[in-house]
């Protein structure tokens, strides 16, 4: 991947069963933490249903090419010795 981004080891626990996989982390972003749609739509990860549906916009200010951001997932995700729980916007 090219650019300056970090990526990292991490571990998503969703309904007691570990899944571990790689984060990039983008320390310019908003704060906001986003999950692709292939792996939120394992039958272990549960959806939620946003109240109002968003767009993700690039740094130009237009949409991203996927469909809005209708579900969120809430999953503990463990980084080393750091824990927490994330909610993160399906994309």
């Amino acid at each position: 991947m090219k650019g300056k981004h970090t990526i990292t080891i991490c571990t998503f626990t969703v309904n007691n069963k570990k899944i571990p996989t790689y984060v990039l982390i983008d320390c310019g972003a908003t704060g906001f933490a986003f999950l692709n749609q292939n792996i939120a739509h394992n039958p272990q990860t549960p959806l939620q249903e946003m109240k109002e549906t968003g767009q993700v916009k690039v740094i130009n200010g237009r949409p991203i090419m996927s469909e809005d951001i209708i579900h969120f997932a809430k999953v503990a995700m463990v980084i080393q010795n750091h824990k927490e729980q994330l909610p993160l916007f399906v994309t």
